[in-house]
């Protein structure tokens, strides 16, 4: 996935069939779609991916679509209707955004979402498709994929890839004065200044290039990552070792 229409292409159909319970298919326009009364949402990303995503769509196919989806009685509410689509909409960036993260490597979140009038961007049309309903939509991506390991060069970045680093597990830590040192003895207790519930630190030289919490596996101890560092400053962890 390079962008975020990449990942909302592929995420969508699966996002939007989820939160109507249906079928839904995302296909080309054969043609510029006619959206009559356009209901625009901007969706504000960052992380990995940065910038804004629009999605129109026209507003009259939508009310017909969350009747059929069952969402609404059918009775004429635009604003309500514009408001579910927005809610609707949400979900499935959330959703892009989790899958875009993982297959990058780095963390996307959406910042927000709203309705806006149509931008002066490029959309591609397509046409969202549940049973018999043909919802006219559009995409416009103004996003920018930050620099990650990707982008640097290629070169450099492989000779260092089979190189063996020690890793260790920083449960916490505490400042002892050396005469509590070595008044130490079994069966002493030393409280670490990090609360049970706090994430383990993953260390490689002397920087954290991952965070999780810790697991059993198979009888030993494991780390569950929950958040890396970015890429370019996992290998900043290891310029002091050459």
């Amino acid at each position: 996935m390079k962008t975020f229409l990449d990942a909302w292409l592929i995420e969508a159909p699966m996002g939007f069939s989820q939160e109507l319970a249906g079928m839904v298919k995302l296909v080309p326009s054969e043609a510029r779609a006619e959206i009559g009364k356009a209901l625009c949402c901007q969706i504000e990303v960052e992380g990995g991916v940065r910038g804004s995503f629009w999605i129109q769509a026209d507003l009259e196919t939508v009310a017909r679509l969350l009747v059929d989806a069952r969402i609404t009685a059918g009775d004429s509410d635009q604003r309500g209707d514009a408001q579910l689509w927005e809610s609707i909409v949400r979900q499935v960036a959330e959703r892009t955004a989790k899958a875009a993260g993982k297959a990058m490597g780095s963390q996307v979140s959406i910042a927000s979402i709203r309705q806006v009038p149509l931008p002066d961007v490029t959309f591609l049309f397509y046409e969202l498709r549940f049973g018999e309903i043909v919802v006219p939509v559009a995409f416009a991506d103004r996003t920018e994929k930050l620099k990650t390991m990707e982008t640097l060069p290629q070169r450099g970045v492989d000779l260092l890839l089979d190189v063996e680093l020690d890793a260790s597990l920083r449960f916490g830590s505490r400042e002892m004065p050396l005469g509590e040192v070595l008044e130490l003895g079994p069966g002493d207790v030393v409280q670490l200044e990090r609360h049970v519930t706090d994430p383990i630190d993953l260390i490689v030289g002397d920087k954290i290039v991952a965070r999780g919490e810790v697991v059993l596996v198979n009888g030993n101890f494991g780390l569950r990552v929950t958040e890396v560092a970015e890429p370019r400053k996992s290998l900043e962890s290891i310029r002091c070792l050459f």
